[in-house]
């Protein structure tokens, strides 16, 4: 009961400060309806086809667009550094590190509008005396890496078009 009465006043409080949610249709825009016109282009090696997978997933998950407004351009670069270093000189810990360097290019005459950023991430795994264990705690620090660099470009681009089109 106390739980319903909180969300109850969180909702009334929000309502009156102006908040609106950035996805939906209720409102001046469609973010989701805007975000479908997003065509994104390919994405070097392996790691970015997954990139562009998650993308894919999140921006136009009804398709590619026929008629696209914006183009998402982005160029990933991925390092690695070993860490935790014993002392018969055995690693024990790496870091991957992630630069997503995104622009969203405006298609359309009328929306010659140009977005660009960077998202970077940085994902730990364990070195495992086992080859196969190591190389798996690797493949899945780059996934988690890949669907974080995802949701972060995704966010932002909605970001940029909602105070786009609420101008």
């Amino acid at each position: 009961m106390f739980r319903n009465i909180t969300y109850l006043a969180a909702a009334v409080l929000l309502t009156g400060c102006g908040f609106k949610p950035i996805y939906g249709s209720a409102g001046e825009t469609n973010i989701g309806a805007e975000l479908a016109t997003v065509e994104i282009a390919l994405i070097k090696d392996r790691i970015g086809q997954q990139l562009r997978n998650h993308l894919l997933d999140s921006i136009n998950p009804g398709g590619t667009p026929t008629n696209p407004n914006y183009r998402l351009v982005v160029r990933l670069t991925e390092s690695k550094q070993e860490l935790a270093v014993k002392k018969s000189e055995i690693s024990t810990r790496a870091n991957l590190s992630f630069s997503a360097r995104f622009e969203l290019q405006g298609l359309k005459t009328q929306l010659g509008t140009s977005f660009s950023g960077v998202s970077q991430i940085v994902t730990s795994y364990n070195i495992l005396s086992s080859d196969f264990g190591t190389l798996a705690a690797e493949q899945d620090a780059r996934s988690r890496a890949v669907r974080e660099l995802s949701a972060d470009i995704t966010n932002r681009i909605a970001a940029f078009l909602q105070t786009v089109r609420a101008s």
